[in-house]
């Protein structure tokens, strides 16, 4: 095993993986954390099914279309303003 000088920001780890406070100077033994348990779920199978776009942007408030819209008029005047600039 490793040993490296516990730091005093490192002191509440030590605390908590050994049970004791340690000493800013004493040196503790490095371990690595312990594996999680396999999880026999396929990667692609999910928990709850995700909901579809209609769903979400029927969940939306009103004003979120007002603003959006306010938005993309802004930026294509922009757009067309610089381009009648040139």
């Amino acid at each position: 095993m490793d040993t490296m000088p516990l730091t005093a920001a490192r002191r509440l780890e030590g605390a908590r993986a050994y049970g004791r406070p340690a000493d800013a100077f004493e040196t503790i033994a490095w371990r690595p954390p312990s594996a999680a348990r396999f999880d026999p779920r396929a990667a692609n199978d999910p928990a709850v099914a995700e909901p579809t776009m209609k769903a979400l942007i029927a969940d939306l408030p009103g004003w979120v279309g007002v603003v959006a819209g306010g938005v993309i008029a802004a930026l294509m005047g922009a757009l067309l303003g610089g381009a009648l600039a040139l």
